[in-house]
C-alpha cells in the first residue's frame, strides 16, 4: 500500500463549505465509488483542521500501485462539475489548469515493530 497526503488551504469564510464536502461525495456516490475503484484507492480520508492561522483540509489517499491512476482528466459529468467548482470555491485553485505536481519530502517516519 502507498499513501498520498495533501494539506490544502481553505479560503477564509469557506470553512462551512469544506465541512459539508462529504455531502457532495454522498450525492454522487456511484460515480465517486467508480472513480475510486479505477484509481485503485483503498481509503480516502479528509480532515478539516482549523487553527488561528486559518483552516486546512488534510487529505489522505491509500492505494495500490504507484499512484499514477490517481491522475485523470476531468469530464463534463455532473460530479466533475461539482468537484472542480467546489475545489475552486473552497481552496482557490483550478483543477483543470496545468500545474506541476507538489514537491513532497518525507521528514519523519516511525513504524511499530513488525510493521513493514
Amino acid at each position: 500500500m502507498a499513501w498520498f497526503a495533501a494539506a490544502l488551504p481553505v479560503q477564509p469564510g469557506k470553512e462551512e463549505d469544506a465541512r459539508k464536502r462529504g455531502d457532495g461525495f454522498r450525492r454522487f456516490l456511484a460515480e465517486y465509488v467508480q472513480l475510486n475503484k479505477a484509481a485503485a484507492l483503498k481509503r480516502h480520508l479528509e480532515f478539516l483542521q482549523e487553527t488561528p492561522q486559518g483552516a486546512m483540509m488534510i487529505v489522505l489517499y491509500e492505494f495500490d500501485g504507484d499512484g499514477s491512476k490517481l491522475i485523470r482528466r476531468f469530464t463534463d459529468s455532473e460530479y466533475d462539475r461539482w468537484w472542480t467548482k467546489h475545489v475552486r470555491d473552497v481552496h482557490g485553485f483550478d483543477l483543470k489548469a496545468a500545474a506541476p505536481p507538489p514537491r513532497v519530502t518525507l521528514v519523519h517516519e516511525w513504524k511499530a515493530p513488525g510493521v513493514s
